[in-house]
């Protein structure tokens, strides 16, 4: 049971759709600034390109794996690992809080000293078997 599996971050079209459109938004906005403002409109521009790569990064980038002893979060350049030992619960959510999760149907992952890790695997019945599978405790629906 040493091999890992992965899986994809669920998206909501609204997440996926608001920083996208305002993001497009700002580089239309650095691209159509009058001449008098160039140097002010390509810094938008370039501000707006960044964050549009950004974007799409965590857009494309938003995965979860399950090995033999870790839960790691990956989310364009961040990522985060839990040890499946100190997993205290697993419960679905619709919090607001962030972490990284594309969609509000989440899990709420509780490990360490009252640490929270909120995650949205398009699979989460077969996510959540696979924690099930490797032992950790208090998994549920």
């Amino acid at each position: 049971m040493s091999q890992h599996r992965v899986y994809r971050s669920k998206v909501d079209g609204p997440i996926a759709v608001v920083a996208v459109l305002s993001l497009l938004v700002l580089v239309y906005l650095g691209a159509s600034l009058p001449g008098q403002h160039q140097g002010v409109g390509l810094a938008v521009h370039a501000v707006g390109l960044c964050g549009l790569g950004f974007c799409v990064w965590t857009l494309l980038g938003t995965y979860y794996t399950i090995d033999a002893t870790t839960l790691t979060a990956y989310s364009g350049p961040f990522h985060w690992t839990v040890a499946l030992h100190e997993i205290r619960s697993v419960q679905s959510t619709r919090e607001t809080r962030s972490g990284p999760a594309l969609s509000f149907d989440r899990l709420r992952v509780e490990f360490g000293a009252g640490r929270v890790l909120l995650i949205s695997p398009r699979e989460k019945a077969e996510f959540l078997a696979e924690l099930n599978r490797r032992g950790v405790q208090g998994v549920g629906p």
